[in-house]
């Protein structure tokens, strides 16, 4: 279950410009600021979310059986905040720790432009990307602005093979409100002890 999380956050993460699958030299980087509707489609269901980027600030919701999670990623300040909004509590990470909570970025990957093609009505180029451990490839739709608007993985765990699609729609592009990549304030820090707090919520 763990595994299957992480490949969504790291889905989730690529979609919203927190990290890029591969240095930035050989995929865009998003140029403007946005905001999107975000659907995850994987063999156990569909999930629905939002998406904000900024310059060096990401914010991405996602609603998963009836729980809403939000995660922060500021790479200005070299830190994150998951935010429990049912628990009105947040867990303050660094960096290293926010993107391991929402997924690692794979480092060994072949990267292949494909072509121009659309999605949601929105020009993009295609890529094909493979890890070149086998372990997973599919396709990445990538604006002329850098910004993916959709993700096409297979990945393979043993003998499964599951397939996870994430797709940004009603994109918007525009400034975004510098609040929605701080906790608020009358949100409170999430104890840790006994092995509690996010880290331990996820693994389970």
């Amino acid at each position: 279950m763990f595994q299957r999380l992480s490949l969504l956050g790291w889905l989730a993460l690529s979609l919203s410009g927190c990290i890029s699958p591969v240095d930035a030299a050989t995929l865009p980087v998003p140029t403007v600021e946005y905001s999107a509707d975000r659907v995850i489609e994987t063999g156990k269901g569909t999930f629905e979310g939002k998406v904000y980027a900024a310059k060096d600030k990401e914010r991405t919701e996602t609603s998963m059986q009836g729980m809403r999670s939000v995660m922060i990623v500021r790479r200005d300040q070299q830190l994150g905040w998951m935010l429990m909004p049912a628990q009105r509590m947040y867990q303050k990470l660094d960096l290293a720790q926010a993107q391991q909570q929402s997924g690692s970025q794979p480092n060994d990957v072949e990267i292949t432009e494909v072509g121009s093609d659309t999605v949601e009505g929105i020009a993009a180029t295609k890529y094909k990307m493979i890890m070149k451990d086998g372990s997973a490839g599919g396709f990445l739709w990538i604006t002329p602005e850098g910004i993916t608007v959709k993700m096409d993985m297979l990945s393979k765990d043993g003998r499964d093979k599951n397939r996870t699609t994430v797709t940004l729609k009603n994109l918007v592009i525009a400034p975004q409100d510098t609040a929605l990549f701080e906790p608020p304030a009358d949100y409170k820090v999430m104890p840790s002890f006994g092995g509690f707090g996010i880290k331990g919520m996820v693994n389970r």
